[in-house]
């Protein structure tokens, strides 16, 4: 994995308490389980919907813990295109389960745009 644990990243500053700390936290732990579905993935092991739930989780426990839809969505949709930018050409199903994770990001964060618009 990339994201070394305690590895600062995006630039984002306590401007609410801990809670942007927190924030970040949620998504690393689900990043981590994000990198071991890829190695389960390289191995021939069924994922299924196993990323698509996580993506889910992750940002139901940031909002839960107090950060807005939008930032929660943006700070996993960078984790994990960090995360892709990182990983070799050559992992190949390590890539599309980032990818897949980082589309369902988006989708997520597009569907509850219109929700509350």
């Amino acid at each position: 994995m990339a994201l070394q644990r305690g590895e600062p990243y995006l630039g984002l500053h306590n401007k609410e308490g801990d809670m942007c700390t927190n924030a970040m936290s949620i998504a690393r732990r689900h990043l981590c389980i994000i990198v071991r579905l890829c190695e389960m993935s390289e191995q021939e092991e069924p994922i299924g919907e196993l990323v698509r739930a996580t993506v889910r989780n992750c940002l139901l426990a940031m909002q839960t813990a107090g950060t807005e839809p939008i930032e929660a969505a943006e700070i996993i949709e960078q984790l994990l295109q960090h995360e892709l930018a990182a990983l070799p050409t050559e992992r190949a199903k390590c890539r599309q389960v980032l990818e897949a994770a980082h589309l369902h990001a988006e989708y997520l964060t597009m569907a509850e745009r219109r929700a509350t618009h």
